[in-house]
């Protein structure tokens, strides 16, 4: 079971990077499942044991990590264009799931990221 696991895992993790699926605001475990030749359960599990979060929180980390890409890319980016480009339903959502991931506001870290520009 565990190298079934391991050997999905990579393939999730294989596909969320190649195809950035997360940058639909729409993409759910149900669609990803279908993608991936599997069910929406085993995929839940898989992803829960192997990376540690839940699904949602899985896809948004992808989420939070394109976002400070994209604002490495271009500083002038705003936090509401930041949210909507990576895949976020609402600025609320980025903000709370961004927080989660990095320990500090969209704000915070983009204000400290222009600051080590300079």
């Amino acid at each position: 079971e565990s190298r079934r696991m391991n050997v999905l895992y990579k393939s999730v993790v294989e596909y969320m990077e190649k195809n950035q699926p997360f940058l639909d605001e729409n993409f759910n475990l149900e669609d990803f499942a279908r993608r991936l030749y599997t069910n929406k359960v085993y995929l839940s599990r898989t992803v829960n044991t192997l990376s540690g979060r839940n699904f949602r929180q899985f896809v948004n980390y992808y989420r939070v990590k394109y976002s400070t890409e994209l604002f490495r890319q271009d500083p002038r980016l705003k936090v509401e264009e930041l949210a909507m480009m990576s895949g976020f339903h609402t600025v609320v959502s980025y903000n709370m799931a961004f927080h989660l991931f990095m320990n500090e506001t969209p704000s915070e870290w983009m204000r400290r990221y222009r600051s080590s520009l300079i």
